[in-house]
């Protein structure tokens, strides 16, 4: 601003953004001094008389004078499966791995189906049965003993000859006797 006076002229200051002794003024880079203000994630842009902070960076929330992390594990967990882990970081998040007997990235676990494999280890007499992250054995059928992971034949005729007449002989048979 400049004042007129009796035979001169004073120069006001320099508006705010400037530096100078009003006959020049220089624009101040706020950007130089501590990013400006704006947070540390972000950019600063100088502009004539101030500047402008850039936008957060994805993962963040705010104006860009404040950046704050969005804890991405808060909602739906993360996207990450409900068998694992959401384990939230500075701007972003990891999904923990799938748990035993389930496949996958962490996002998505499937069940590994253990009874397609080699009938799961159990014995091919029993029945393998596929369970979330897991599998049974089933029982032995009648005439076998075991916990389903090994079926041993019962040997019917070796306990009162099977309940056979002691004048005929008893012949065990696979699960069985006759």
């Amino acid at each position: 601003l400049c004042t007129n006076t009796p035979g001169s002229y004073a120069c006001g200051a320099c508006p705010y953004g400037y530096t100078g002794n009003g006959v020049t003024c220089t624009d101040i880079n706020e950007c130089a001094t501590n990013n400006g203000g704006c947070a540390l994630l972000t950019s600063c842009t100088n502009t004539p008389g101030s500047f402008i902070c850039g936008g957060c960076p994805s993962g963040y929330t705010g104006n860009g004078v404040t950046c704050t992390d969005v804890n991405e594990c808060a909602t739906n967990n993360g996207g990450c499966s409900v068998l694992v882990t959401c384990t939230n970081s500075p701007g972003s998040y990891s999904c923990g791995a799938c748990p035993s007997g389930y496949t996958g990235n962490g996002a998505t676990c499937t069940d590994i189906d253990e009874c397609a494999t080699n009938h799961g280890g159990c014995s091919a007499l029993a029945a393998c049965i596929n369970t979330a992250g897991s599998h049974t054995c089933g029982a032995c059928p009648s005439g076998y003993s075991g916990n389903g992971v090994t079926c041993t034949d019962i040997n019917e005729c070796a306990t009162n000859n099977g309940g056979c007449s002691n004048l005929v002989n008893c012949a065990n048979t696979d699960g069985s006797y006759t």
